[in-house]
């Protein structure tokens, strides 16, 4: 009975440590997640050109919070993000952000939110594999906020 019961622990975490390997999360992979028009694009240009179509789409989806405007603030904020194995995008979150004295912290809250906004508004990508699997994929971008 000792035995079964050793066995069966083992057993039980092998196969959740091979759970956790296949949802875990990569930065690289060896087809990248390709994004609007680069899903027919050569698998070395992948990355370079959905970076590309991703500015672009932001972009178009940024609107400059006002109370920013007036307070005259810009800068990058960087959101993080995962590309799930199905092509979703979950996970937005504000990995860094715009460096100012605390009076100004509520502009640059909306800021933040303005591009989180503007990532979650993303379509579906293809999803990136291992060559074979789709896999998940962290996925970082620049919003930049310029005053013209």
């Amino acid at each position: 009975m000792k035995y079964l019961l050793a066995f069966s622990t083992v057993v039980f975490s092998l196969i959740s440590m091979a759970q956790a390997e296949t949802d875990a999360t990569v930065r690289r992979c060896a087809v990248m997640p390709a994004f609007g028009e680069c899903v027919h694009s050569e698998t070395a240009d992948i990355y370079r050109c959905s970076s590309v179509a991703i500015m672009e789409h932001l972009a178009g989806a940024l609107n400059y919070p006002s109370d920013a405007l007036e307070a005259k603030v810009s800068g990058t904020v960087y959101v993080m993000f995962i590309i799930e194995k199905d092509g979703s995008i979950t996970g937005v979150d504000v990995m860094r952000s715009i460096p100012v004295e605390d009076s100004l912290a509520d502009v640059v809250a909306s800021l933040e939110l303005e591009a989180v906004n503007a990532v979650k508004s993303l379509p579906d990508f293809r999803p990136g594999t291992d060559g074979v699997n789709p896999v998940r994929v962290e996925y970082v971008v620049p919003v930049k906020f310029e005053l013209k």
